[in-house]
């Protein structure tokens, strides 16, 4: 009985699932920086003149300022209303599993504004969530969460995150935000095996219960 407990414990340990932090470099702008980041802009788009700077700002509504990614986006030469802008990419390296990511976003302007962005989160050139923050009102700070889950296969990918306007930046032009992106891979269970400590201590404890076990029955 005991070693068929053993031998029970011993499966459950061998298939148990395990969390992985996927590699991100600078997910929280601590540095201070952009470093691991990589910024783009799009077809006569602009990230503005604050474009790709970190500050200190609340950008997930804690109450508590941290690095963040500040922006200010729309088109170069305004000339139709055309989604224009930016954004940042990192490309990191996954194991196969169930992929959680996310972001906080923000937009903030003092003068009010038709339009404080559209922020879109992609994965290797799809975008898995989005939300518009539309009209602005002067002197406020709009905030969400970007949020995707999904499985992925073991290799490199991409992390993008977009931000658009229909027109052209200028000093009145929303600033917009970003900060607090994560990802987490939680792995299958079959890709996992104990630590070899884990393995011997549980062979010699099913061996000693078995020798036991055969002493009881020749005596």
């Amino acid at each position: 009985m005991r070693i068929r407990i053993l031998v029970t414990v011993l499966a459950a340990v061998v298939g148990a699932s395990a969390s992985a932090q996927a590699g991100l470099i600078n997910a929280g702008f601590e540095t201070g920086d952009l470093s691991g980041w990589t910024t783009f802009t799009t077809a006569n788009g602009t990230l503005g003149a604050v474009g790709g700077e970190v500050v200190l700002f609340d950008t997930n509504g804690d109450g508590v300022a941290t690095p963040s990614a500040r922006f200010r986006v729309g088109e170069a030469i305004y000339s139709h209303p055309a989604l224009e802008g930016g954004g940042i990419y990192q490309g990191v390296a996954l194991g196969a599993g169930a992929l959680a990511i996310s972001a906080a976003v923000a937009a903030s302007t003092p003068w009010g504004n038709w339009n404080g962005g559209l922020f879109e989160l992609l994965f290797d050139g799809l975008v898995v969530d989005s939300h518009d923050f539309g009209h602005i009102s002067a002197g406020s700070v709009e905030r969400a969460s970007l949020f995707a889950s999904f499985d992925v296969d073991a290799g490199l990918h991409e992390i993008r995150l977009r931000m658009t306007r229909p027109w052209a930046e200028s000093d009145s032009t929303p600033l917009q935000f970003v900060d607090d992106v994560s990802l987490d891979v939680a792995e299958p269970p079959t890709e996992h095996m104990p630590e070899p400590g884990t393995i011997t201590l549980l062979g010699l404890g099913l061996l000693g219960l078995s020798r036991a076990r055969r002493r009881r029955r020749s005596g």
